[in-house]
């Protein structure tokens, strides 16, 4: 493995500290092999989640890493810190991309983005519904914001309140890199003129496309709304869904997710 991650939220502390402890090929605490290294996270951001990717080779003291018994968290200020800990995880880079998502070239006043440092984005209520099977963490890979999902089933993104007329646009853009899908779909709904899910009359609409992502590398998909042949009214969309297979054990970082002409 090459980093260490662990996400963190706290509302009150002023530095986190992250130590590994190796107890050396004997397997025993003072064994006379041990090896550790602590890690400063100096004024963590609060009130957020804070993704942590730290490099193994940071840990200059631990010489070794084959018999990894401790994590040590350590959180300022002393004895009157609370931090919420998830997806505590040693990885390699071959699994997480190393590089940003393509940078879109499209004029901003020919695009309705959702998601992108390229261009003001509209409001979307939530990019994690609750009726969402997958985990959903913020993070940056090369400086530039990422949507990662893990425990991927299927993952639902609303614009229920802020609804997208989609009527001028010819395509949606999404950049998609994944370490292990086989099957990645997108599906858009549009909730009809009356705007609400299953209203009366009931005139939504929905369709989903499914691919074969390159695992290991950006995928960049430009899928023209045409092919969405389900989605006969596109002025009230509400609603996009990612799933993937395999089924509730999917990773996938995305990026660009945008409409065009």
């Amino acid at each position: 493995m090459t980093y260490f991650h662990t996400d963190i939220f706290s509302s009150d502390f002023t530095e986190f500290k992250v130590k590994l402890v190796d107890f050396g090929a004997n397997g025993i605490f003072g064994g006379g092999d041990d090896v550790e290294h602590e890690i400063a996270i100096p004024s963590p951001a609060q009130n957020t989640w804070v993704s942590l990717d730290l490099p193994l080779s940071s840990f200059t003291g631990l010489t070794t890493r084959a018999h990894i018994a401790q994590l040590i968290y350590v959180a300022s200020p002393s004895g009157n810190s609370t931090v919420y800990v998830d997806n505590v995880y040693f990885y390699n880079t071959g699994g997480v991309p190393t590089t940003a998502a393509p940078t879109p070239v499209f004029s901003q006043a020919n695009v309705i983005s959702m998601f992108s440092n390229a261009y003001t984005n509209v409001p979307v209520d939530t990019w994690l519904t609750v009726w969402s099977a997958g985990n959903l963490t913020n993070l940056q890979i090369a400086g530039n914001d990422t949507k990662k999902y893990t425990n991927l089933n299927f993952v639902g993104v609303e614009t229920v309140n802020n609804q997208i007329n989609a009527s001028a646009m010819t395509h949606i853009h999404v950049d998609v890199w994944t370490p292990n899908l086989t099957a990645f779909r997108i599906k858009l709904v549009d909730f009809g003129a009356n705007g609400i899910y299953q209203g009366s009359p009931n005139d939504d609409v929905e369709h989903e496309l499914s691919f074969t992502p390159t695992q290991g590398g950006w995928n960049s998909y430009d899928i023209p709304l045409s092919n969405f042949t389900g989605l006969i009214t596109k002025s009230h969309i509400a609603q996009l869904i990612f799933s993937g297979n395999p089924s509730g054990a999917g990773t996938v970082y995305i990026d660009n997710v945008y409409f065009h002409n």
